[in-house]
C-alpha cells in the first residue's frame, strides 16, 4: 500500500528542507595554543577594504607631519617626522585572536629605516598594549611592543627583528601580524609573515593586560631622515579562532 504525504505536510517538509541547505555554517572555535601549526591564511575573513570607498571610516588627518588620503592608488599615507603612524581599522570588534595583513607599496628615495606594516592594539578606551610589525625599506624587519599604561616599566621594547625575504618598494609586498592571546590571558603569541612566508613566532607575556581584545591597523615608519609615501592598496583582519 502506499501512502501520500497530504500537500500542507508535504510543502512544510520541503520548506524545511531547503532552509537547511541553505543555513550558513557555524564554525566551532578553535583557539589557538602555543603549539598550533600557522599559516598565513589561517582565521575567518571578519573585515576586508580594497580602498576604493574614501567614506569607508580610514582617517583622512592632515598635520605638518603627516597626512592619509584616497587617490585612485589606493590609501596614501604621507610621514615626514620621526615616528611609528599607526592608522585605526574601521573594524571596531575586538578579536583576542586576531590577524592583520597589508598590502602596500613604499616611495623610492624613502629613508633606508623607513617601512610600513601592521599592528594590533588590546584596550578600546583604554591605555593600551600594542605590537607594531613593520617592514624596512633596507630589508630588515621588526616588532615592537608599546605599552602606554600609566606606570609602565617599559614603554617601549623592540622585541625581535630580522631580515625580510622583501623589502617595500614600487612592487606592493604584503605584512601580516598575528597577534592571538593565549589561555593564560597573559601570553599573546606573536606571528608574522612576508608574501605569506613566515619570518618570527615568538611569546610576550604582559601582566594584566587590558580586558578587551585586539583591534587591527596599519602602521607607517619613518626615521626622521626624509619623507616617505606609502600606499595601501589591501587590509584584511581575521578572527584566528574560526
Amino acid at each position: 500500500m502506499t501512502v501520500k504525504a497530504p500537500l500542507f505536510a508535504l510543502t512544510v517538509c520541503l520548506a524545511i528542507l531547503a532552509l537547511s541547505c541553505n543555513a550558513p555554517v557555524i564554525k566551532t572555535p578553535t583557539p589557538v595554543t602555543g603549539s598550533t601549526a600557522l599559516t598565513s591564511d589561517r582565521g575567518s575573513l571578519v573585515f576586508a577594504d580594497d580602498f576604493t570607498d574614501s567614506a569607508a571610516g580610514w582617517s583622512t588627518e592632515k598635520s605638518a607631519d603627516f597626512k592619509a588620503s584616497f587617490s585612485p592608488s589606493g590609501y596614501v599615507i604621507v610621514s615626514r617626522d620621526l615616528a611609528d603612524d599607526e592608522v585605526a581599522s574601521p573594524y571596531v570588534i575586538p578579536k583576542d585572536q586576531l590577524s592583520i595583513s597589508v598590502t602596500a607599496t613604499q616611495s623610492s628615495g624613502s629613508p633606508t629605516e623607513s617601512g610600513f606594516g601592521a599592528a594590533c592594539d588590546r584596550g578600546l578606551k583604554q591605555q593600551t598594549i600594542s605590537y607594531d610589525f613593520t617592514v624596512q625599506i633596507d630589508g630588515t624587519w621588526g616588532v615592537v611592543r608599546y605599552d602606554q599604561r600609566p606606570g609602565a616599566t617599559n614603554p617601549q621594547a623592540r622585541l625581535k627583528q630580522g631580515t625580510s625575504p622583501k623589502a617595500p618598494g614600487a612592487t606592493s609586498i604584503t605584512v601580516e601580524l598575528m597577534c592571538a592571546t593565549l589561555s593564560d590571558g597573559i601570553t599573546t603569541r606573536l606571528v608574522m609573515f612576508v608574501n605569506s612566508t613566515q619570518v618570527a613566532d615568538i611569546t610576550d607575556p604582559v601582566t594584566d593586560p587590558p580586558r578587551l581584545g585586539w583591534l587591527g591597523g596599519l602602521v607607517v615608519r619613518n626615521d626622521g631622515s626624509g619623507p616617505t609615501t606609502v600606499t595601501a592598496t589591501h587590509y584584511e583582519e581575521r578572527d584566528l579562532t574560526l
